[in-house]
């Protein structure tokens, strides 16, 4: 341990570690800079139980009009940066579209954050196309669509100056996660890896097993997340 607090204490590590600290919080105020906008499917299910086989019992109507198979989803959608985002930097409308055999009947949105959020909308076809509109930091509405036909593949879309895409806030949230691991195990096989280079003697065999250890474990959960962490954040 006082080879590893010598080493340490070396003026040129001490010049690393700044140049470390300096590139950190370089990439945190680049990543504070940048627009982000996020959605949650909450769900995205038919309004009668279909497993009950009541759907073919019943005749259904909506609004006078009739349907086959009516179902709801509910989407959130979310300025979850720290920029806003101006209705100026929208290319185009940010679309909602539901894939599938089906077609929209309704749709409703409902402000959460502020409560005197206006947002405007239109039908287009499978689409729903929310307005450019200004979107601050933490801004948050919720949007209801009815419509009949099979379970909908929801796909937001956006051509907003600043942001790349629109992201899967749950799956961001599984990355982050993931992520977080990585750097624990990253600091864990840094740590045991200067004990196996400073301290390598017979006595510290177990040094050498479980740096090994960690090694394979970093590795393996790296290759089977990598591709998953990298899309989603």
């Amino acid at each position: 341990m006082n080879q590893i607090s010598h080493f340490l204490g070396q003026p040129w590590w001490q010049g690393v570690s700044v140049i470390l600290a300096v590139v950190g919080l370089i990439l945190a105020a680049i990543q504070l800079r940048k627009k982000k906008l996020g959605y949650i499917i909450q769900f995205s299910e038919s309004v009668f139980a279909e497993d009950l086989g009541l759907t073919e019992q019943l005749s259904i109507s909506y609004k006078g009009e009739a349907v086959k198979a009516l179902r709801v989803a509910s989407v959130k959608i979310k300025n979850y940066g720290f920029l806003p985002i101006k209705s100026d930097d929208f290319h185009e409308g940010l679309e909602i579209r539901l894939n599938g055999n089906l077609r929209i009947l309704d749709c409703e949105i409902k402000p959460l954050n502020p409560r005197n959020l206006k947002i405007n909308h239109s039908i287009n076809n499978q689409s729903i196309i929310i307005h450019p509109t200004l979107l601050n930091s933490k801004d948050t509405f919720l949007l209801k669509v009815i419509y009949d036909g099979e379970e909908a593949d929801i796909e937001p879309s956006c051509r907003i100056v600043g942001v790349s895409r629109i992201k899967n806030l749950e799956s961001l949230k599984q990355a982050t996660k993931h992520l977080t691991v990585l750097v624990v195990f990253a600091t864990i096989f840094l740590y045991t890896f200067l004990n196996w280079i400073f301290l390598p003697t017979t006595d510290n065999y177990g040094y050498q097993v479980f740096i090994v250890f960690i090694l394979l474990v970093f590795m393996t959960y790296s290759l089977i997340y990598k591709d998953r962490i990298l899309s989603d954040l």
